[in-house]
């Protein structure tokens, strides 16, 4: 299958902002993920600076990545409605629109060269299967090959979540990651010592691609398992030291009521994902269904809360 790549590259009064925007409407339409490009990243950039159009090509740019299936067409012409309602009348920003095809296996190898180790939180470094890395003494390093587009843990919802549990799950702790994904955060459960681990995913693709990173970083699979449904389906009556759910706020607000119920008495519930705009919301539902607000961190714009039960 292909995949168009829709770039949205802009100049503001107002950078983070109309980042914020432009990404909001991306994720209306359904991205899991963005691609976030700043000046001056390209080889011999100066050379670009020839016109206006050229300097907008090196400039402030947001892109997402769609399918192209049987929707494809009417989703971009969707899509560039959405952004004409948006900014046409702002004097704030002015932005281009660029739509890019690729075919699946090319889309997925063309971003490795941009993807590096990183380190994520006090402990956690983040290793792509083709870096080398020498870990110090104390770092935790996962290993990913995110291939299939479930994330590369880098993005600060995912560094956000992980300090949480840096800070909080214990050695031999029950936890549930709930939407794994790329189960990035099974891993980094495993790695601080929980005695069992259980992800849920109704994406039975990101499924696959979560058991594929637990044996990648040789996570037991008697220990940690990844399980397709829903939440309620796959839990039954278990309950959990530690639920986490690294998953948008709206998502979230949802899966609230049933994520209370799967946490033990006095245990941890850890929420990332929140845009800024969501949080005083998400605090009045936190507080509606008898959880404690015990801590909440900031990255730019995102949000992530800590509770107890």
């Amino acid at each position: 299958m292909k995949v168009m790549e829709i770039k949205v590259i802009f100049e503001s009064d107002d950078i983070e902002k109309s980042k914020k925007e432009i990404g909001d409407i991306f994720y209306d339409f359904g991205a899991t993920g963005l691609k976030i490009e700043e000046p001056m990243t390209h080889k011999n950039s100066l050379d670009y600076y020839k016109n206006e159009k050229d300097f907008l090509m090196v400039d402030h740019s947001v892109s997402a990545y769609f399918p192209m299936n049987i929707y494809a067409e009417r989703r971009k012409q969707a899509i560039v409605n959405r952004f004409e309602e948006k900014f046409s009348e702002r004097e704030d920003i002015v932005y281009t629109i660029d739509f890019y095809d690729y075919e699946e296996e090319d889309y997925q190898n063309s971003w490795k060269k941009y993807f590096y180790t990183q380190k994520i939180s006090e402990r956690f470094v983040i290793k792509p299967t083709w870096r080398e890395y020498e870990p110090l003494e104390d770092e935790l390093v996962i290993e990913i090959d995110p291939g299939r587009a479930f994330g590369t843990g880098t993005h600060p919802t995912t560094s956000l979540c992980i300090k949480l549990m840096e800070e909080n799950i214990k050695e031999g702790n029950t936890v549930i990651d709930v939407g794994t994904g790329s189960g990035i955060l099974m891993v980094a459960a495993e790695k601080l010592g929980a005695g069992k681990i259980v992800g849920t995913d109704i994406d039975a693709t990101a499924v696959e691609v979560a058991q594929e990173n637990l044996e990648l970083n040789k996570v037991d699979n008697t220990k940690a398992k990844a399980y397709a449904g829903d939440l309620v389906t796959v839990v039954k009556d278990e309950k959990f030291d530690v639920v986490v759910a690294n998953i948008l706020a709206d998502v979230l607000l949802i899966l609230l009521k049933d994520i209370s119920r799967v946490v033990k008495k006095d245990g941890l519930v850890i929420f990332s994902g929140i845009i800024e705009d969501k949080l005083e919301e998400m605090k009045r539902e936190i507080e509606n269904v008898g959880l404690e607000i015990l801590e909440v961190k900031a990255d730019k714009e995102w949000r992530a809360i800590l509770m107890k039960a």
